[in-house]
């Protein structure tokens, strides 16, 4: 059975002639000689050698072998680029496409004390690549969902890129937020990643840090050694308005036309010390907009500033796996910003609020098996005598908390690559603290059993 590949096949991957195809031993002269076979683009990629038994079916154009996992989306969609002729005109690439499907099996319903059996249809991406030039790089991807109200459907990236070099490139649109390595490396590609969901910290619906940005962003590139350590900074807007407590609407843009309220920065490593190691530094700061008393009754029309750090180090390849993050979430309404109350707003001056998190995953491959152990611990405190108000919104609660603040859960899980292009993933999870959303609960754990089925191409 094969398993996936660092890369996606290249024009050098073409298969050898059949035996039966095999020049005489002495062919007659030509009168014009062949043409040389076109090389590949410049960043196409070395096929992986021809697998054990593989040259059986080295003329079956159906049979694609691949050796490891795509260690990102990114690569995944470099190596997928294939040429478009538009008359003289010619240019690459790429549609992936990634998708779920999943069965799970809950102790108790997060919220109550109501076991919890479901099916879940998972998300489908599309994501999109595209050469305008040499140097010139589009991007879009967008996301379908099940609601049994209305289908869901989101823009998740749409940007354009200028690299002039491998050193350097500037862009501009909505992208995600480049902080720690998970986010960018998988985000919606759930078939890349070995555990079945993202940390919850990194949640789409319901984490803790903002995980798209709407504006520009730049980096540098400078080698050392055989990697190199590189910077990016951006500029945008990185949190949208909350939104209704009610529909848990907000987070991370919905709208068309985003104010200038955040930064973020990164500098990490890559390659320098270890083939695949990945390690750095990355942090965002925004501006909260205030929101209405109907949205957040805490502290109605408040601003406040958000601060978001982090630190990671990641070692993706075969076939050792091991990403660890930590973030830490501080909320701050600075005492010279308060409206005050004569004005409807907060007498909060200097409330703090922060939110701690870090999340570790091992995983070892055996062949198409991977075993893996996922560990994820979030908890806050607070300078204030309410609650988060981000976070929070509500002084008592009338719904569901949308973000888990207290949480230890710890997952085993095995990933069996079925094909070359899609994965089944078995887990059992465990997780206590408010994640569960029962303060009151008889049993403080919740235990979930859960199986699903993904796929990339």
């Amino acid at each position: 059975m094969a398993q996936p590949s660092a890369v996606a096949p290249s024009p050098e991957a073409a298969p050898p002639p059949h035996p039966a195809a095999a020049a005489p031993t002495a062919p007659p002269p030509a009168p014009h000689p062949a043409p040389e076979p076109e090389p590949p683009p410049p960043s196409a990629q070395p096929a992986p050698a021809a697998a054990a038994g593989a040259a059986a079916a080295a003329d079956d154009d159906d049979t694609m072998t691949f050796h490891a996992r795509p260690t990102d989306m990114q690569q995944f969609a470099a190596g997928s680029l294939q040429e478009l002729h538009v008359g003289r005109a010619r240019t690459r690439y790429a549609l992936n496409l990634f998708g779920d499907a999943a069965f799970g099996f809950s102790s108790a319903r997060e919220g109550s004390n109501t076991p919890d059996a479901a099916f879940a249809s998972g998300v489908f991406d599309m994501l999109f690549n595209a050469e305008l030039h040499d140097t010139i790089l589009a991007t879009s991807e967008v996301t379908f969902a099940y609601d049994p109200a209305a289908p869901v459907a989101a823009l998740e990236r749409l940007h354009l890129r200028w690299k002039p070099s491998k050193y350097f490139f500037i862009e501009v649109g909505r992208f995600h937020t480049d902080i720690g390595y998970w986010n960018v490396a998988y985000h919606h590609g759930k078939w890349l990643q070995l555990p079945i969901e993202r940390p919850r910290q990194l949640a789409l619906h319901g984490g803790l840090l903002p995980t798209h940005m709407i504006g520009a962003q730049s980096g540098v590139s400078l080698p050392v050694g055989s990697g190199a350590i590189n910077l990016v900074a951006s500029t945008g807007s990185a949190r949208d308005p909350a939104g209704n407590p009610a529909t848990h609407g907000g987070g991370n843009h919905s709208t068309t036309i985003t104010p200038v309220n955040a930064v973020h920065s990164k500098l990490s490593a890559d390659d320098v010390f270890l083939k695949d190691l990945h390690f750095g530094v990355s942090g965002v700061y925004s501006r909260i907009p205030g929101e209405t008393a109907a949205t957040r009754p805490i502290m109605p029309l408040q601003a406040f500033d958000e601060y978001v750090g982090n630190v990671f180090v990641a070692h993706v390849g075969l076939p050792f796996t091991f990403i660890a993050e930590g973030y830490q979430v501080l909320h701050h309404v600075p005492s010279g910003d308060v409206l005050g109350a004569s004005r409807g707003g907060s007498t909060l001056a200097g409330g703090k609020w922060r939110t701690l998190g870090a999340f570790a995953l091992a995983g070892y491959s055996f062949g198409i098996v991977t075993p893996y152990v996922k560990g994820e611990y979030i908890t806050t405190s607070t300078k204030a005598l309410v609650g988060d108000p981000f976070y929070l919104p509500e002084r008592t609660p009338a719904h569901p908390p949308k973000y888990a603040l207290d949480l230890l859960e710890g997952t085993l899980g095995t990933r069996v690559d079925v094909s070359t292009w899609s994965a089944l993933k078995l887990e059992y999870r465990v997780t206590s603290g408010q994640a569960t959303h029962r303060p009151a609960a008889s049993y403080p754990l919740i235990h979930t059993a859960a199986a699903s089925w993904s796929f990339g191409i």
